[in-house]
């Protein structure tokens, strides 16, 4: 793989003005001092288990150019061009990394750019075809993090956030430059025309630790941070001097200088967990706002509702004072009835009484004498 990777940059023109290989202890093989003319350094990172942070971080620090191209070992290109066009990017001063679309060997897309799901960081148009990406727009264009596997950027824009961060030896160390990149006012952008093939872990199992996720979101929060912070605008912090350590001499110096990258990492992890603290902070108080807010508008909509059950109270005490009332009435009216029929039938059992006398011979007999020429009548 790496021969194939040499090959690739041999192909370019002009050629790169250096190339570091930098080799661990699962390296197999005596490396390459030269291939095809380029001029190859080799470096070996340390002893221990893969750590692909502080390989990188090897690399950059052995640098001297002012562009800096963090390659694989497994990606090969089938074009000359594709170099120039993701440099063409950096004289941009607001750009600080640039990014390439890798292939797998069948075609499809394994990277062109990262995107956010959710809080998670993942790779757009993964087992795409390129021609569905280009409908979502073939241009180059801003993303939130670009693969290390092929990374080109300033050596001083990484020196100056820290390099690849060591809380991240094997995953999201990536994403978590370019977001320190962002963090400092600088854009990444991945760059569609540049295409390579990507044999993706060729070398190794691809295995994301549990701790590896928890660590992404103890500094940059979830979701993680996603707008820019423009450079320096909280401190008079100077990210452009030159790293202190390169001026010292002897067998400290390597070690120095990958302390102070580890101290400006260390540095801005610090500052995005603080942030990530401080918009949770002041999302939590906005909610508290918002839920004070809301009980606010309950009390004032429950104590509407006691007005109003207060009004109906009075209403129906008002209904029930009017019901009373009525029956009242009705109930004296039902007695004024009671009496009536009684003095109704106290004048009928009269009357019958009346009717009764009337129809007595006697009576019969006295009215006919007081009636005058009554008894003639009879007589007759």
């Amino acid at each position: 793989m790496l021969d194939r990777c040499l090959h690739t940059l041999a192909m370019l023109d002009p050629l790169p003005k250096e190339v570091i290989v930098v080799v661990g202890d699962e390296f197999q093989g005596e490396p390459p001092r030269q291939a095809n003319g380029l001029p190859v350094e080799v470096i070996h990172r340390s002893t221990g288990p893969f750590d692909f942070s502080r390989a990188v971080n090897c690399g950059v620090l052995a640098s001297r150019g002012d562009l800096v191209l963090m390659l694989n070992d497994d990606i090969e290109a089938e074009t000359t061009g594709w170099l120039g066009k993701m440099a063409a990017h950096l004289d941009d001063p607001s750009i600080g990394a640039v990014g390439a679309a890798l292939l797998y060997p069948d075609r499809s897309i394994q990277h062109i750019g990262m995107e956010f799901d959710g809080a998670h960081p993942i790779h757009s148009f993964r087992g795409c075809q390129l021609s569905e990406a280009a409908a979502e727009g073939g241009a180059a264009r801003d993303v939130i993090g670009v693969t290390g596997a092929c990374l080109l950027a300033r050596r001083r824009d990484l020196l100056a956030v820290g390099g690849m961060s060591l809380e991240f030896p094997a995953s999201y160390g990536d994403v978590d430059l370019c977001l320190r990149l962002i963090r400092c006012g600088l854009r990444v952008v991945v760059e569609p025309a540049a295409i390579l093939i990507h044999h993706e872990s060729a070398s190794r199992e691809p295995v994301i630790e549990s701790w590896e996720w928890e660590r992404f979101v103890a500094r940059w929060g979830e979701p993680p941070y996603r707008g820019p912070l423009p450079a320096n605008s909280e401190s008079d912090r100077n990210y452009d001097l030159v790293m202190t350590a390169e001026q010292v001499d002897g067998e400290d110096r390597d070690q120095l200088r990958h302390e102070l990258l580890n101290l400006r990492d260390r540095a801005f992890g610090a500052e995005a967990r603080n942030q990530f603290l401080t918009n949770r902070v002041a999302h939590q108080d906005e909610q508290i706002a918002e839920l004070e807010h809301r009980v606010a508008e309950r009390d004032t909509r429950i104590e509407e509702w006691k007005n109003r059950v207060a009004e109906r109270d009075t209403r129906i005490a008002e209904r029930d004072a009017r019901i009373a009332e009525r029956d009242l009435r009705m109930a004296e009216k039902d007695a004024s009835a009671d009496e009536k029929d009684i003095r109704i039938a106290e004048l009928e059992a009269e009357n019958l009484r009346l009717h009764e006398d009337l129809a007595r011979p006697s009576i019969i007999r006295l009215a006919r004498r007081l009636v005058p020429g009554s008894g003639r009548h009879e007589r007759a």
